[in-house]
């Protein structure tokens, strides 16, 4: 019986082995781990960087550019123009380092296609760039410029109109009672005229960055001059590129870019020239006439003024003009008329030229396209 018995045992024994390691054996197989590599976070490259001469570029290093007619945020270059330069758009916009994703926008086209803007100014690309960091587009024509992240003004052009705007293209003006570095405007005429300040002024390739300075007003406030007069913005401009403060009182004016090398008013800062009518286009062989307006705060001696125009862009003073009208004169303010006899293709070039209190002082450069003339049977 024992025998029996401790045979019983023993079995039991041995099946309870068995069992045992069968399960052991199953779970150790449903236990065996899978490989899994830990998930890497993926790093967004920039598609909107700086390149090292601080202009922006896109993220195979094309160089982007801004139009000065596109001061109202919407953009003007259509047509043909976009032959010339290209819009540029990203759906998303990611940036290196040294620019803020916040700057940048899009908006729609007139003709429906998007476009990334930087600070409200549209986009572009040159077609003359080739190769990664050309930069053939900058200064073209006087208003195409490399995108800068750093400027702290820009130029604006807008109803034959060139006047000095801030980064985000509000217009500044100058106060024809101010003084050089000295400002006038104090107490409520500030909260009208809030007075406009840069620390740093990177201003268009066109323009001399050394024309502006600083200065403490009356109120203790820091206040950035050009050409030694202050400038301030106009509370009632509620948009970009708005220039509802021109002409108030016929004492605030928009203030107008002086190129590098243009000789500019410094006895009567305030005066100005607006060309008030002209043709865009005109046929060959006729007679255009022009129509313009010299102003300034107080009556100023206007000893001459007249057109001064060429067939070639020039941009700069009145000797790079190979023509003129006649010469006029007057006070300020004063209407004036001329006539230009068109040529038979191509396109005219002109600026209206001046001396007030016997300061040098043009407008914009504008230009009138010619439509050649078909016969008829």
């Amino acid at each position: 019986m024992k025998r029996i018995y401790l045979f019983l045992v023993l079995i039991g024994i041995l099946i309870i082995f068995v069992l045992g390691g069968c399960v052991s054996q199953q779970q150790t197989g449903n236990q065996t781990p899978v490989k899994q590599t830990p998930g890497q976070p993926s790093i967004e490259q920039p598609n909107v960087k700086l390149s090292t001469e601080n202009y922006i570029v896109d993220d195979k290093e094309k160089t982007l550019y801004l139009f000065t007619k596109d001061a109202k945020g919407d953009s003007k270059c259509t047509d043909a123009c976009l032959n010339i330069w290209p819009i540029f758009y990203r759906e998303k916009i990611s940036v290196s380092s040294g620019l803020n994703s916040s700057d940048f926008g899009t908006i729609t086209r007139t003709d429906g296609n998007k476009q990334t803007t930087f600070k409200g100014w549209p986009l572009y690309y040159f077609s003359s760039d080739v190769k990664p960091g050309d930069i053939k587009g900058e200064g073209v024509n006087s208003i195409w410029f490399i995108a800068r992240h750093d400027y702290a003004v820009f130029i604006a052009d807008k109803d034959n109109l060139k006047f000095i705007v801030d980064a985000k293209g509000n217009t500044l003006y100058s106060f024809n009672k101010d003084q050089p570095d000295v400002s006038n405007c104090k107490g409520g005429c500030l909260k009208a005229w809030p007075v406009f300040y840069a620390g740093n002024i990177v201003a268009p390739s066109i323009m001399n960055n050394s024309d502006f300075g600083v200065i403490t007003n009356s109120e203790g406030s820091r206040q950035t001059t050009y050409k030694k007069m202050p400038l301030y913005y106009y509370v009632n401009d509620t948009a970009r590129g708005d220039t509802n403060g021109h002409g108030v009182n016929d004492a605030w004016f928009i203030v107008e870019p002086a190129a590098k090398g243009l000789s500019t008013p410094t006895q009567n800062a305030s005066s100005a020239i607006k060309v008030t009518s002209f043709p865009q286009s005109a046929h060959s062989d006729t007679v255009v006439t022009i129509k313009w307006e010299v102003t300034g705060g107080t009556e100023g001696e206007i000893s001459n003024t007249a057109i001064i125009w060429g067939y070639n862009s020039a941009g700069a003073n009145i000797s790079e003009y190979p023509k003129a009208t006649m010469i006029q004169t007057g006070k300020t303010p004063k209407e004036f008329s001329a006539g230009i006899n068109i040529p038979s293709s191509g396109t005219l070039y002109f600026r209206i030229h001046a001396v007030v209190d016997g300061s040098d002082i043009y407008s914009p450069e504008n230009q009138v396209s010619i439509i050649q003339q078909t016969s008829s049977y």
